[in-house]
């Protein structure tokens, strides 16, 4: 039948396979306005942005003007993907977006993507509200609508306006994250793709914007500027990081995910031409690659000029590096990991992929 897919159970934990899957093409797009970190020397004092340079590896990101969503991102992203691959848009079926800055709280933005994009009335289309995670989990989806039979091609776009979401005061996270727009084509082929994908709803506060949702709406108490002991300021309806806590999150379980991934596939580490980790920061990257035991040839980082992106991560790194550099693609292990809290890895082969440099690069 339609259904290939092989599942295994460890314990409490599902694998997945799913047979006859293919990654066809990935674009990126950037916002054109650079926001040098050391230019916030003025703000924050020199000597604080140099140490937090130092640690995140993160010298510059991108920032979109006011007024573009992530949605307009995602976008200019397929519609470079349209013109370098020259594809016909009437064959694209299913459309996933992926994000966290929605253009509103109703309709789904990715209804609005498929009226924008000229897409046929017959495509499916579906959000998925996940940040650093979501590029795997936006693959689950599309692997799984194409082996049902119900789709034969999926646009997946993923993308955040993440600078949107963080008080201005607040040092810990405006160094850190910038804002992308990817998309990716998901069709048939033939080879398998893998997938370990965990939550742990425990964590929900480790990472949250805790106002302006319809449990805790924005008001004038939620607006407050309240500052941590590290003098970082921020409101209740901004962006809230706990870094210590993630930082252990992601070192104690990706490592884990991977390796019983990997398993799945039966794989052996060192075959791996290329693990495409989720851009947290460098110290984070290296730290994992650390845990995963594996060479820092094939595990690596773009965060330099970009920042962390959310769901666009990965995309990112497959779109500015893959593209110029010769990786052995045959064997790739993609994750993410983050918000939820929330983790996944994905396996599978991008040999005939198409990788397109990032445009305003």
């Amino acid at each position: 039948g339609r259904v290939n897919a092989i599942r295994t159970f460890k314990g409490l934990v599902a694998d997945l396979r799913i047979n006859n899957i293919s990654i066809e093409s990935v674009a990126s797009w950037l916002p054109e306005n650079k926001l040098e970190m050391r230019s916030l020397g003025t703000v924050y004092g020199e000597a604080e942005v140099e140490n937090i340079i130092k640690t995140t590896g993160v010298e510059r990101v991108r920032i979109a003007d006011m007024g573009m969503t992530s949605s307009d991102m995602c976008q200019k992203a397929a519609e470079h993907l349209f013109d370098k691959d020259g594809i016909d848009k009437s064959v694209i079926d299913g459309l996933i977006f992926v994000s966290q800055t929605s253009d509103y709280i109703l309709p789904a933005t990715s209804i609005c993507l498929q009226d924008r994009l000229g897409l046929s009335e017959n495509t499916v289309c579906i959000d998925i509200h996940y940040g650093c995670s979501g590029y795997i989990y936006g693959l689950f989806q599309a692997a799984c609508w194409i082996n049902s039979g119900m789709c034969s091609k999926v646009l997946l776009l993923a993308g955040d306006t993440t600078s949107r979401m963080i008080n201005p005061m607040d040092k810990s996270l405006r160094m850190v994250f910038g804002d992308c727009g990817t998309a990716t084509l998901v069709g048939r082929g033939s080879n398998p793709m893998g997938f370990h994908i965990q939550s742990d709803g425990s964590g929900a506060d480790r990472l949250i914007v805790p106002a302006g949702g319809f449990r805790t709406p924005v008001s004038t108490v939620t607006s407050v500027l309240e500052y941590d002991e590290d003098h970082n300021g921020r409101t209740k309806n901004d962006l809230f990081m706990d870094g210590l806590a993630i930082f252990n999150f992601a070192i104690t379980k990706v490592h884990k995910n991977i390796n019983i991934l990997l398993e799945t596939m039966q794989w052996e580490k060192d075959s791996v031409g290329l693990f495409a980790l989720h851009q947290a920061n460098v110290f984070m990257v290296n730290y994992v690659r650390k845990k995963l035991k594996v060479r820092s040839e094939v595990t690596p980082t773009n965060v330099t000029n970009f920042g962390n992106t959310g769901p666009a991560t990965i995309p990112l790194l497959l779109s500015d590096l893959c593209s110029t550099n010769n990786y052995d693609l045959s064997r790739v292990v993609m994750s993410g990991f983050g918000v939820g809290l929330s983790w996944g890895s994905v396996a599978t082969d991008l040999c005939n992929t198409h990788f397109y440099n990032p445009v305003n690069k």
